[in-house]
């Protein structure tokens, strides 16, 4: 099971605050391309007020999800 980074679970905390089917993000530069679009590196969407899911990606390839409750994430 992946754990959350401080900057992530500042994010898990936001995204409990907002409405069911938000989305929010960590997107970074892709260090290889200069001019290219990379997935998000940190994913979380709220499925609803009790749960979300996260997703890690590489700048290319989609990684990892897990379906979290917030009560646990926190």
């Amino acid at each position: 099971m992946t754990t959350f980074t401080g900057v992530e679970l500042k994010l898990v905390r936001k995204l409990a605050a907002e409405p069911p089917l938000t989305v929010l993000q960590i997107k970074q530069a892709c260090p290889i391309h200069s001019v290219c679009n990379p997935l998000p590196v940190f994913r979380i969407y709220k499925i609803d007020d009790a749960s979300f899911e996260a997703q890690w990606n590489g700048y290319h390839e989609s990684g990892p999800k897990q379906i979290f409750r917030f009560a646990d994430a926190a």
